[in-house]
C-alpha cells in the first residue's frame, strides 16, 4: 500500500468521533435503558477506544514486500521508521500569564554620551530667596491652634459633610458641626500625649483610668458615633471597577497638598524620599520595608524642605497605579521624583535624592527644567561611565569621577565603602567631613563637595518623620483607611510646628501639640447636656432621693 495511502487511513480512523467516557456521563445508555440488565463499559476511556483504533489500523495495513520499490530520495529505514503524522485540532487555549506586564513603559533610545575626566566648577544660580512663608494666610495668626487650622480648614467642611451624609445613608443623625468636629480631632491629638490602652479607658469611671478634660469635652457615645460614622467622601459616587485604591481619603490627600504649597515656600534645598504610617492589618496598600524604623505600614512618597516641612505626598498604591501620560517612559522612582517637584521646576531648586530615585537621565530631565538635583546612584544605571578606578585600588579618602558632554558629574568615593553620586550643577571641587573611628576619636577624610552637600541637606524628610513619631495618634482600627487618616493630620501638624517656629518664637514639640490641643477641644462642649444651676433650674417634680449606700464600681478596684 502505498504511504500517503497509509497516512490518510491513519487520519481518518483517529478523527472518528469517540464517545465521551467522563466519569459523570452514562455512555450509550438511555433513560429507557437504565435498570436493564446491561453491561456498560463505564470504566473504559479514551486510552482504550485508542488502542482498539490503533490495532484496527495495524491491521488493515499490509506489511511492506522486500521488493516494494522505495520512493526515490528515501531509504527503506526511512520508510518503515518515519513518523506518522497526527493532527492536531487548534484550540484556542486561555493564556496562563493573566497579569499585566509590570513594565509598560516605552523604550527609550539613551543618548549618546560622551563621559571625560575634566575640571568644572560649580554651576548654579543666584537664588530669589523669597519670605518662605506666605504671611497673607497667617497675618490673622495669634496662637498656635490658628496656625494649625490655617492648614487644615479646607478640609473640615468636606469631612462634615460627608460625615453627615453616611450616617443619613445608615438611617441614623449624626448633626455634625466644624467646632464639634475640631474638638473631636483635638480629643485624638490629646490621647497622643496621654495615651491609654483603649480610647475607652479615658472614659472608664476607675481613678486610676479616668481622664476628666476629654470626658468634660464629649460624652463617650458622642465620640463613639463620630468616630464610626466618620467620612471623607461619598461611597454611594465610587466607580465600579475603581483604579483608585485611595477613593475614601483622596479629597483629603488633595487639599492638604495644595495648602501644603501654597502656604510655604520652603528653603532652596529639598530632598525626596520615602516614608511610612504603621499598620500592621490586611490591605493591599501595605509595604514592607526593613531597613526603616516602621517596618509594615502604608508607604508615602515625600518632598520635604531643610527643617522637616512636607510639601507634597504621594501614597503609593502598588505596581498598577496609574501614571501621569507625561512621565510614562520614566521608571517609578524617576517618575515620583519628577510629579513630586514638578511644581518647584524654574525656580531655582536643589533636589536631594538616594539611590532608588536617581539617574543620569532624571537629572538631565531637571536641569532642562531649571531644577538643580544631586544624590546618589546604584553603580549598575544605565549610562554611567565604565572606564573608572576600581574599587580594589581605591583608598579611603580618594575619589574618581567624570562629566558628559551635558555637564551631568559621576563621583566614585571611598570612605569605608564605595559611594557613588551624581550631580547636575557640582563641579569637581573637594572638601572635607569628619568621621569617628572605633577608638572614638575623630579623623578628617577628604571627599567631594557633592558628598559634603548631600549629607547636609538629604534628612528632610527623617526630620519630619522624627517630629510626627514624637506623640502621633497611635490607635487600631478596623477601618483601613484610619490609620492614613490619623497620619496625614499628624503630617499637617508637623508643618504647622515649623511655621509656628518661623512667625513665633522657638517652643517644643510637646509643648506646641499641647497648646494646639487644648485650643481644638475648648471650642465646644460637644454632646455635653446641658447643666441648669440651682436658682435657675426647672421645677421637675420633687427632688428624687439619693441612696444612702453606694455600690463599688465594676472597673474600680479596691485596694489595701
Amino acid at each position: 500500500m502505498d504511504i500517503s495511502k497509509k497516512t490518510a487511513l491513519v487520519e481518518a480512523l483517529l478523527l472518528e468521533d469517540l464517545p465521551d467516557c467522563s466519569e459523570d456521563s452514562d455512555v450509550g445508555v438511555s433513560d429507557e435503558e437504565v435498570g436493564k440488565d446491561l453491561q456498560v463499559p463505564l470504566s473504559r476511556g479514551f486510552d482504550d477506544y485508542f488502542e482498539e483504533a490503533i490495532e484496527r489500523v495495524l491491521a488493515e495495513i499490509p506489511s511492506s514486500p522486500k521488493n516494494e520499490e522505495v520512493p526515490s530520495g528515501c531509504s527503506v529505514d526511512q520508510v518503515h521508521t518515519s513518523p506518522i503524522p497526527i493532527p492536531s485540532p487548534e484550540i484556542a487555549l486561555p493564556s496562563t500569564n493573566t497579569s499585566m506586564p509590570r513594565d509598560t513603559r516605552p523604550k527609550v533610545v539613551e543618548p549618546n554620551r560622551k563621559w571625560k575626566k575634566r575640571d568644572l566648577e560649580t554651576n548654579i544660580s543666584e537664588y530669589n530667596a523669597n519670605t518662605e512663608v506666605v504671611e497673607e494666610f497667617f497675618a490673622h495668626c495669634t496662637k498656635p491652634t490658628d496656625i494649625f487650622r490655617v492648614l487644615i480648614d479646607d478640609i473640615l467642611d468636606e469631612i462634615v459633610y460627608q460625615s453627615n451624609h453616611y450616617a443619613t445613608q445608615k438611617g441614623k443623625v449624626l448633626n455634625l458641626k466644624k467646632e464639634e468636629l475640631l474638638s473631636f480631632i483635638g480629643i485624638n491629638f490629646y490621647m497622643g500625649y496621654n495615651t491609654r490602652l483603649a480610647w475607652t479607658d479615658h472614659y472608664s469611671s476607675a481613678s486610676d483610668l479616668n481622664n476628666p478634660l476629654i470626658c468634660n469635652t464629649m460624652t463617650r457615645d458622642r465620640f463613639a458615633m463620630i468616630l464610626s460614622h466618620l467620612h471623607c467622601n461619598d461611597n454611594a459616587q465610587m466607580p465600579k471597577n475603581c483604579k483608585d485604591k485611595l477613593y475614601k481619603i483622596r479629597p483629603i490627600v488633595n487639599a492638604l497638598n495644595k495648602k501644603f504649597q501654597e502656604c510655604y515656600h520652603g528653603t532652596r534645598e529639598m530632598s525626596v524620599d520615602e516614608s511610612m504610617i504603621k499598620f500592621k492589618g490586611r490591605s493591599v496598600l501595605k509595604q514592607y520595608l526593613p531597613m526603616k524604623p516602621i517596618k509594615r505600614g502604608y508607604k508615602l512618597w515625600c518632598l520635604a524642605d531643610q527643617r522637616g516641612y512636607i510639601k507634597k505626598i504621594q501614597i503609593y498604591q502598588g505596581k498598577d497605579e496609574e501614571m501621569s501620560s507625561n512621565f510614562s517612559k520614566y521608571s517609578l522612582g524617576e517618575r515620583v521624583v519628577l510629579e513630586l517637584t514638578e511644581q518647584e521646576w524654574g525656580k531655582g531648586k536643589i533636589v536631594y535624592f538616594d539611590n532608588f530615585f536617581s539617574s543620569v537621565a532624571l537629572l538631565e530631565k531637571l536641569k532642562t527644567e531649571n531644577t538643580y538635583a544631586c544624590g546618589t546612584v546604584r553603580s549598575n544605571r544605565k549610562g554611567l561611565p565604565q572606564n573608572m578606578l576600581p574599587d580594589s585600588k581605591m583608598k579611603r579618602g580618594e575619589s574618581d569621577y567624570r562629566f558628559s558632554n551635558l555637564d551631568i558629574g559621576y563621583w566614585k568615593w571611598k570612605d569605608n565603602k564605595v559611594v557613588h553620586l551624581v550631580s547636575n550643577f557640582h563641579g569637581n571641587e573637594e572638601a572635607t567631613v569628619s568621621r569617628k573611628e572605633k577608638n572614638g576619636s575623630k579623623t578628617t577624610v577628604t571627599c567631594p563637595m557633592a558628598v559634603k552637600h548631600y549629607n547636609s541637606y538629604m534628612g528632610g524628610v527623617d526630620t519630619a518623620d522624627r517630629l510626627r513619631a514624637l506623640y502621633c495618634i497611635d490607635r487600631k482600627s478596623p477601618k483601613w483607611w484610619h490609620r492614613l487618616f490619623w497620619g496625614l493630620l499628624d503630617i499637617a501638624f508637623v508643618n504647622a510646628f515649623v511655621i509656628h517656629g518661623l512667625i513665633f518664637e522657638k517652643t517644643t514639640v510637646k509643648d506646641f501639640r499641647r497648646s494646639v490641643t487644648q485650643g481644638m477641644m475648648t471650642m465646644k462642649n460637644a454632646g455635653q447636656k446641658k447643666r441648669f444651676s440651682s436658682d435657675n433650674a426647672p421645677s421637675s417634680g420633687p427632688s428624687k432621693r439619693r441612696k444612702s449606700n453606694y455600690s463599688t464600681l465594676k472597673d474600680e478596684k479596691t485596694f489595701g
